[in-house]
This record gives structure tokens, sequence and C-alpha cells, in this order.
């Protein structure tokens, strides 16, 4: 695949007897994804792993009790000058980008879950009060102040606000477009926005806990 590109290989047939053929993009895995988002390019790309780095690996088969291993090169492409110090900086900020877009999105998906669970007990009157309804204020107001799940469109973002899941999206993929060396700019706009997306993770899981606790609240 090419920097940037979040153009996967084919999912690989079922296996048969003889010569089976595998792709890969030379990627990590991919991160978690918020359920039912629609990948829109900027205001919600797939969160495609990063590139690996050049090295040695090895392509690992087994079957049975017999295991075999093949090593091969992945190398630069010789027409970049880009040193391995810097290739490692780009990759482990792309990485922390990545991880953190994954961990948010987890804390999306579980408070949509509890945001879910919670409403089905207050329309059934399973439980009643103040709590549950603050909860769910809470719930709805910080799902949509992290994502905009209202775009089923590419041109959605022409209507709707960036949300965080966005800009770390953007940013992850303004990062991979070249095999260059992180400016410092660019290191601070993803340090700055890792930051605000470990304060909604909490501010997420804190929104969760209460929902938690509002379905066991009878008063």
């Amino acid at each position: 695949a090419k920097p940037g590109s979040a153009e996967k290989p084919k999912p690989p047939k079922k296996l048969h007897a003889g010569m089976n053929s595998f792709q890969w993009d030379m990627r990590y895995p991919d991160a978690t994804d918020v359920k039912g988002i629609f990948h829109s390019g900027f205001a919600a790309a797939e969160p495609v792993g990063p590139e690996i780095l050049p090295g040695i690996y090895h392509a690992v088969l087994s079957y049975g009790h017999t295991t075999q291993r093949q090593p091969f090169t992945v190398k630069l492409d010789p027409r970049l000058t880009t040193t391995p110090a810097e290739l490692k900086q780009r990759f482990d900020l792309l990485m922390q980008v990545h991880d953190t877009l994954g961990k948010l999105n987890a804390s999306l998906n579980a408070a949509m879950d509890a945001r879910d669970a919670l409403k089905k007990e207050v329309d059934a009157k399973k439980v009643d009060g103040d709590a549950p309804q603050q909860a769910l204020a809470a719930l709805d107001g910080d799902i949509d102040r992290f994502v905009t799940l209202d775009i089923q469109s590419s041109e959605g973002a022409l209507v709707y606000p960036p949300r965080l899941r966005a800009w770390l999206s953007y940013i992850s993929e303004a990062l991979g477009e070249q095999f260059v060396k992180p400016t410092p700019a660019m290191v601070e706009v993803a340090n700055e926005f890792v930051g605000e997306a470990d304060k909604a993770i909490a501010t997420l899981d804190a929104d969760v806990a209460s929902a938690h606790a509002a379905r066991g609240h009878k008063g």
C-alpha cells in the first residue's frame, strides 16, 4: 500500500489443497472503529494500521505439528533519503495516534452500549428518577461531542463539523502521507489531540459508570 493509503488487500479466499496465495499490506492491524460510522474520508476514514518499519520479517506456516519459517526483508524505496531514526520517529507518532484512536473508539462503543441499555430500561420503566435521565443526557451529549454519526454519505463532512474522532483520523492520514520525519508542528498537533482524546476517554468511561449506577437506581 502507498503511504497514507487506506486501500486494503482482498481478504484471502478459503484454503484449498495445493498452492494458496496471501497478500499483506505491510501494515499493523486496524484499530477498533466506532460502530455504525460511515467512512466518509475526512470525517471518518477507516482506521488502518501504520506501515511497518523496514527490516527482516518472517512468514510462518503451521500445519499439524509442523511449522516453517521463511525470512524476508522489507526495504525502503532507495530513492528516499529518510534515515532509520527518522522513520522510527514517524512510526512511533503514527502508532501513538493509532492506539489512541482505537481506545477512543472503544470507549465510544461502550458509551453507546451503555446508553442503549439504560434507555431500554427507562422506556420500560424499570428505572426512574433523576439519575437515569441525567446519565442519558451526559451520554448523548458526550457521544455527540466526540464523534459524528449523522454522516451517511461522502458529502456529509461538508454539512457537519468535524469531531475529535475525525481530527485524529485526519492527523493519522497527514502523518502517513510521506515517509519523512514529522515536523515539530505535526508532533505538537498530534500530541495536543492525543491529550484531548485521553480526556475524552476518561469522560466517556465516567459516563458509562454513571449509567451502570443509574440502572440500579430505583428512587
